[in-house]
């Protein structure tokens, strides 16, 4: 039998020796997020279970987005990080032994690269899923005389609000708090789910609704200064991105009087058109959104309630910034929208009429991409390219750098159980010597560990630091980590 050779040039030429039989005895999954810990699940319950798998992350604290990225008053996703310790902690050690390497970044532009990792290992499992946001084209910024402004405010990627409120180590406080008591005014470019746990989140911080989650209190209280919230969407009601179920949380909170919640009649009356329609044919989730946004412009109820405004908006395309005498923002400038096009390939298209809104902190929500390893995988809108998850040779991959970003925290159990099942299928594994924690030390890398987690976890969860049904009081100082 033959066997081919990839080769691919990282520095030097790195070719991998292959075998054909077995499974592997080695592996390393690159993240620590919901895909990699489910392959960790399928790697540990095969028939011929690999007898070291080492879990490398950036972070030096486990579990990825489900502990940076959800929406802190989801304690019920939260809460896969049970499920992932108990995979963790479970584990037969006379089989497979099992080691949490934290804190160490891979990349080109990293210490650490992809080739250094892969040379200690019979196959490698990218799971890190889609850490850069898509950017919002430059706008231009004008001062209150209409000249332009250069540089202009700085303008916020959701990823740096969600992280923040998180307790990121690494995330920076994005100013809710820097004009003291005055009411702030959020705008959030591009409206998915993300967006929409984003102006929940803030809503109940203003409202003092955030007692029993993870919110540490000096987040909290900048949160209070956030008076509107306005969620502007490029095209209409009927391709509307977020879910049902997000909006309609939003809409309880409306109608217990904790947040007022207005869509205009008239944005819906403009999504109106005959493609629009044809659009939703036999698309029930749809349906039921567009009812609910229809039911929400028509309850003049909760347009007027306590705690902060969250305006939904439609057919609004970002134009320009315009700041006042100090360069603070003072509003943005949307260019109206109309729709043109056929049935499923519908365009939003400006009209030439313009609307300003009123804003003191502009955040783009616009989606993931991850970004490769090494350049010379195959890659490509952002993303991995692979056969059920085999990169090439002994790389693989799961979850976002897999497949986009996309789906709920469980879709990642299909997903790695496919990329498992094809490593085993493929036997592209043989090669790996030596022990990646022996090559850091000798590198002067320092890495966290899993019973470092476990003390930390010990402190976050101590009732003496808590808030009374609060989950976990985090820590945030990186040092202190």
């Amino acid at each position: 039998m033959l066997t081919t050779i990839s080769r691919r040039v990282i520095s030097k030429t790195c070719v991998r020796c292959l075998s054909t039989g077995g499974g592997p005895d080695s592996v390393c999954i690159i993240g620590s997020g919901p895909s990699g810990f489910y392959t960790l699940k399928y790697l540990l319950s095969h028939p011929t279970p690999p007898k070291r798998v080492d879990i490398v992350d950036s972070s030096p604290i486990p579990f990825g987005l489900i502990r940076t990225g959800v929406a802190p008053d989801h304690g019920d996703v939260k809460n896969a990080q049970n499920e992932f310790t108990q995979i963790y902690n479970n584990v037969d050690t006379s089989v497979t032994k099992v080691r949490f390497v934290g804190g160490v970044a891979v990349g080109e532009d990293e210490k650490v690269k992809l080739s250094d990792v892969e040379q200690h290992y019979d196959a490698v499992v990218l799971c890190h899923g889609a850490s850069l946001s898509n950017e919002l084209n430059n706008l231009p910024v004008y001062g209150p005389d209409g000249s332009p402004v250069s540089p202009g405010p700085a303008i916020l990627q959701v990823r740096d609000v969600v992280e923040w409120y998180n307790a990121a180590s690494w995330a920076e406080d994005p100013g809710f708090g820097l004009r003291g008591k005055k009411p702030l005014n959020v705008t959030v470019i591009g409206v998915g789910n993300v967006s929409l746990d984003l102006a929940r989140v803030l809503a109940k911080g203003r409202r003092g609704m955030l007692g029993d989650s993870e919110v540490r209190e000096e987040e909290i209280e900048e949160m209070e200064g956030v008076e509107r919230i306005n969620l502007c969407n490029r095209r209409g009601v009927y391709q509307t991105a977020f879910t049902t179920k997000e909006f309609r949380d939003i809409y309880k909170m409306a109608k217990g009087g904790n947040v007022s919640l207005r869509v205009d009649k008239e944005d819906v009356e403009r999504s109106e058109n005959s493609e629009s329609l044809a659009e939703m044919e036999g698309n029930r989730p749809m349906g039921r959104l567009v009812k609910l946004i229809k039911q929400v412009a028509e309850d003049d109820g909760v347009k007027k309630r306590e705690g902060a405004q969250i305006n939904v908006k439609y057919l609004l395309s970002p134009h320009s910034i315009h700041t006042d005498d100090e360069f603070n923002m003072t509003h943005v400038r949307f260019e109206v929208q109309e729709l043109s096009g056929e049935k499923g390939n519908q365009r939003a298209v400006g009209t030439g009429e313009f609307e300003d809104v009123e804003t003191d902190i502009l955040v783009t929500s616009m989606g993931y991409k991850a970004s490769p390893l090494d350049a010379c995988l195959p890659f490509e809108g952002g993303r991995y390219k692979h056969d059920r998850g085999h990169v090439e040779g002994r790389i693989y991959a799961a979850g976002w750098c897999k497949r986009g970003p996309q789906g709920i925290v469980g879709t990642n159990i299909v997903d790695a159980r496919e990329t498992v099942g094809r490593l085993y299928e493929g036997g592209n594994f043989g090669g790996g010597e030596g022990d990646l924690l022996e090559y850091l030390e000798a590198e002067g890398i320092e890495h966290s560990t899993w019973e470092g987690w476990e003390r930390i976890n010990e402190i976050e969860t101590d009732e003496s630091r808590k808030r009374e049904r609060q989950a976990r009081h985090k820590i945030k100082d990186a040092e202190e980590i």
